[in-house]
């Protein structure tokens, strides 16, 4: 498993905060208690997220461009820093672990010394490098990021159909790593996708090379293969599995065709969806692996999405629906497998993956006459939106169902978010000086230590998802006697006294204590996580938990979890 991007830095603690009356805490900790605790860690491995999952493509953050993320987003509009250097065009951000890499364009009428790729801390916003790629032609565009993964920072000059060489730069300082080998051609509004090993796949340059796999290590090209695509700004392959998705163009309009990852070869296409050319969105794949063509060029008559099965020897179309016009789009697919669409009357669609059938839609997405929405989708199948337009420009967040949760103005927002990175943390990007990065203020925070039980072994208490209010959250024991009662405490402190040979570090007690009985069986193998979710219009309140566990191989006859600080916010 690859490392993400990380950085030494302090280790960052959180603000001081004054603990809150013992009544607010006292009502919320009476709503905690009637959530049902959910036996074993089947809901806590669901909103675990490995340290890998960050927004690594471009356009839909994933190698499948299906948006889909394992982070949890923000919740409401809690803007973590603003602010970087001024740019005319805003365009994609991509993120790993504490990097959050951006373009900035100060100067439009130049193309090869007008653009700045710029690296930030996810978490401050503090500036860490600046750097602009060589020149290597006369006609070399400007310079731009275009992916991020396994300790390097991918990015290129190609643009306006201008061949450019593809760089890997030094996540630390920016600096390049190798070169490549060959030219690639991807536009401006493309990104590169990514192999399961981490080489890289994009659009190569001249006719023999429709696409090209670079080593990811080296920057050595792997192989090409021939086509033509119908036109620039749809050349994005997705990827899922053995197999890269491509559009080709052909006399009857764009196919759809698998290709082996391994070799590069062309396996089977689709058959032509609609006539014309115009193809300016990429394809994505579900996690089920259903391969989605957005097929757009403004005419009622060929704008479809249109969901296929791959047989292995065939792409099988499934259903079709209507599709509006949204070039240099991003789609997306929600952890329940749902699918989110546009509609011609700019509205979020959700559609089943089985049969496209009509789950739910939003209202018209507000947005001036450029609607080139991108999307992101977070673990709980929170929906993130830009719209793509510039004076109307504007994040947007819906719940699963398409109920607008929250919304910011961000001017000038084109294509320039959203991303999710670690910690949840949210990236867009606009014009002038603006990039924002939006968080969840809650946070847990272990503090002191247990007592051990049987076997020697201390059980631990843990948080996962965000404490804000109308999120859920997860509390999750591990490492106890298996089988054992237990009791879960609520604190207003962090007071300590000793129960039967363990320190209790909660102090003062609220008068809430919740009944657990823990899965599995024998010395370390007790466990289990409860669902809990924070109601609506809770105050921002800081509680101490611990839980006690029952067991006879304790000192005492209890062992007891090391405390954790519960802060909603």
């Amino acid at each position: 498993m690859r490392a993400s991007l990380r950085r030494p830095r302090e280790l960052r603690a959180p603000p001081a905060r004054p603990v809150r009356v013992a009544s607010r805490a006292l009502l919320l900790a009476a709503r905690l208690a009637r959530s049902r605790p959910v036996a074993g860690l089947a809901l806590l491995a669901a909103l675990a997220v490995p340290a890998s999952a960050q927004w690594s493509v471009g356009v839909g953050g994933v190698p499948a461009r299906n948006s889909l993320s394992q982070q949890q987003g923000p919740g409401a509009a809690m803007l973590l820093w603003a602010g970087t250097s001024g740019t005319t065009v805003a365009q994609q951000a991509v993120v790993d672990g504490d990097l959050a890499v951006v373009n900035r364009i100060f100067n439009l009428g130049n193309t090869l010394h007008g653009t700045r790729i710029e690296g930030h801390d996810l978490h401050t916003g503090a500036s860490l490098w600046s750097v602009e790629l060589p020149v290597g032609f006369a006609d070399s565009w400007r310079s731009r990021v275009t992916g991020i993964r396994d300790g390097r920072v991918y990015a290129t000059r190609s643009g306006n159909t201008n061949a450019e060489f593809l760089y890997a730069l030094s996540p630390v300082d920016g600096s390049i790593l190798w070169t490549s080998d060959d030219l690639i051609t991807e536009t401006t509004t493309e990104s590169v996708s990514f192999t399961a090993d981490g080489d890289i796949i994009t659009t190569g340059a001249g006719a023999g090379a429709r696409l090209i796999r670079i080593d990811g290590a080296t920057g050595d090209t792997v192989w090409k293969t021939s086509g033509t695509s119908p036109t620039s700004g749809g050349s994005d392959a997705a990827v899922s599995g053995n197999r890269a998705y491509i559009w080709q163009a052909s006399p009857a309009g764009p196919i759809l065709t698998a290709v082996d990852l391994a070799t590069g070869v062309k396996l089977y296409s689709s058959a032509a969806i609609g006539g014309g050319f115009i193809q300016q969105v990429a394809p994505f794949v579900g996690p089920d692996g259903t391969v989605y063509a957005p097929r757009t060029q403004n005419n009622v008559l060929t704008d479809f999405l249109v969901a296929y099965a791959d047989t292995g020897s065939a792409l099988v179309e499934q259903w079709r629906s209507p599709l509006g016009y949204v070039p240099f789009a991003s789609f997306g697919v929600g952890p329940d497998g749902s699918v989110y669409s546009y509609s011609p009357a700019r509205e979020i669609e959700r559609r089943d993956a089985g049969t496209g059938a009509l789950l739910g839609k939003s209202p018209p997405v507000p947005s001036d006459s450029s609607f080139s929405p991108r999307m992101a989708v977070d673990a709980l199948g929170r929906v993130y939106l830009t719209n793509g337009s510039f004076a109307a420009g504007r994040l947007l967040c819906y719940s699963a169902a398409l109920v607008p949760l929250w919304s910011e103005a961000i001017a000038g927002v084109n294509v320039g978010g959203p991303a999710l990175g670690e910690d949840g943390i949210l990236v867009a990007c606009g014009t002038a000086s603006t990039v924002r990065a939006y968080r969840c203020e809650g946070f847990f925070m272990p503090y002191a230590s247990g007592c051990p039980g049987s076997g020697g072994l201390t059980p631990a208490l843990s948080g996962s998802g965000c404490p804000s209010p109308g999120e859920t959250i997860t509390l999750a024991v591990d490492g106890a006697l298996g089988g054992a009662a237990a009791f879960l405490l609520l604190g207003t402190g962090t007071g300590s006294q000793v129960v039967k040979g363990c320190p209790v570090s909660v102090l003062p007690l609220l008068p809430v204590a919740i009944p657990l009985v823990l899965g599995g069986s024998g010395a370390g193998n007790g466990s289990l996580a409860l669902a809990a979710p924070i109601p609506p219009g809770a105050p921002s309140v800081d509680l101490y938990l611990q839980v006690l566990v029952a067991d006879p191989g304790a000192a005492g006859g209890v062992a007891g979890t090391g405390p954790l600080q519960l802060h909603i916010q």
